[in-house]
């Protein structure tokens, strides 16, 4: 095989042990064995167990980052968030040992924000803040609105609602469900058009009451002498 091609059967085989064994039980010697090379072949082009699961990360998120598709700017905002925190959410239930290196190793370290990673994760996270800046142009959205903060709060809400699925305490999680919630959750709380509240509801009602009383009353005039 030539250096591409055996690298590529390197990250292949490395990304297939660590969905299966975690990242934590992950070895190279493993790597080699499957792939029918010998271990020093694998730190021939990979110096370490930790630049080798750095690469395959990387290549997972690059993978993530062709594969999501951008919103629509024809969609409704509701629609369009809700495909972005979507996107997300699926990448984590399908890679998850992949996502738990990237949040407990990678983004420990405190070299992080000068990994490919930390580009990558920036770039997705542009995403969110267009969809933003999109409902704000179109007056869906309060103008004075702390951008950062609410990439955070979604980003924050991704993480803890998967939290338990990443750590094997929970088996599942629905992806629709979930990036419905936080979706709505999201919106409700900065959108200038305010969900009606049982109260807002309820006197609502009452004035169609009233107003079909009046109108009831103007058609049938006023009572015979």
């Amino acid at each position: 095989m030539s250096k591409d091609d055996r690298i590529a059967v390197i990250l292949r085989t490395a990304r297939e042990l660590i969905r299966e064994k975690g990242f934590e039980n992950f070895l190279p010697l493993e790597v080699a064995q499957k792939s029918g090379i010998s271990e020093g072949m694998v730190y021939k082009y990979f110096k370490s167990k930790r630049e080798l699961m750095e690469r395959v990360a990387e290549d997972w998120f690059e993978e993530f980052l062709n594969e999501a598709p951008l919103p629509a700017q024809d969609l409704p905002l509701r629609d369009q968030l809700f495909q972005v925190i979507w996107s997300s959410l699926m990448s984590i239930k399908r890679e998850p040992a992949l996502t738990r290196f990237v949040l407990m190793e990678l983004r420990a370290d405190p070299n992080y924000r000068n990994l490919p990673t930390y580009r990558q994760s920036r770039r997705f996270a542009k995403s969110v803040v267009d969809v933003i800046e999109q409902g704000i142009q179109r007056g869906l959205i309060r103008e004075d609105l702390n951008r950062k903060l609410v990439r955070d709060m979604i980003f924050g809400a991704i993480e803890h609602a998967t939290w338990a699925f990443l750590r094997g305490e929970d088996e599942e999680f629905s992806v629709d469900v979930t990036a419905r919630g936080i979706t709505d959750m999201i919106l409700d709380g900065i959108s200038t058009q305010k969900p009606l509240t049982t109260e807002m509801i309820e006197r609502l009602e009452h004035m169609v009451s009233q107003l079909a009383s009046e109108l009831h009353g103007v058609r049938m005039g006023p009572p015979a002498d």
